[in-house]
């Protein structure tokens, strides 16, 4: 189910915000081939950035040092002239100066899924450096009240992902898009979403 706001301005890139778990990165890869676009996954521009792992850069400078650099990377990857995909980190709304620029440059939507579903998906939780000996359902519903808000306030739309496979997410995005003027059908590559949104 997508949520689509009377007032969204067209803007170039899309930016895809939500929990560990959404699906933000998988869903972002296929989108941006729909889309004909640049999918930029921003942990691993930051990874290339830093020169080292995110658990590495967890490990040597806290969490305030992936952040510094998590903000460095996202001015660096809107600052493309080509409109991009770009799959963000579940934080990345944290900071004021990123905010703005999201959404000064981008259309934001929120990859929005129940607490239980984002647990599912993450698993044992291996790569992230949050859930590291912790139990993810309880991170998750800290991180849900610390962050939701935020989410909610950027999101210029809102796509529900539970029970989706990712082509049916990506199919709800791209609906979403068309149903306030963004992108044309006749911009997609391969299949186009029928009314159903469905993929043929």
């Amino acid at each position: 189910m997508a949520t689509v706001p009377e007032s969204v301005a067209p803007v170039s890139h899309l930016a895809l915000v939500g929990l560990m778990g959404a699906g933000k990165t998988a869903v972002g890869r296929v989108l941006a081939d729909r889309l004909r676009r640049q999918h930029v996954d921003l942990d691993l521009a930051v990874t290339q950035l830093a020169g080292r792992s995110i658990g590495v850069i967890f490990h040597e400078g806290g969490e305030s040092t992936f952040r510094d650099l998590e903000a460095q990377s996202l001015v660096l990857q809107l600052a493309v002239g080509d409109p991009i995909v770009l799959s963000t980190g579940g934080g990345v709304l944290g900071r004021r100066e990123n905010r703005a620029i999201l959404a000064a440059d981008s259309t934001v939507v929120w990859l929005r899924a129940r607490l239980e579903t984002l647990a599912d998906r993450v698993g044992d939780g291996v790569g992230r450096p949050l859930l590291e000996g912790r139990n993810a359902l309880g991170v998750l519903r800290d991180l849900a009240e610390d962050r939701h808000p935020a989410y909610e306030r950027a999101a210029d739309l809102v796509v529900d992902t539970d029970g989706l496979t990712v082509v049916e997410v990506v199919d709800a995005v791209l609906e979403a898009l068309m149903d306030v003027g963004l992108i044309r059908p006749e911009a997609l590559a391969g299949s186009t979403v029928d009314g159903a949104g469905g993929r043929s």
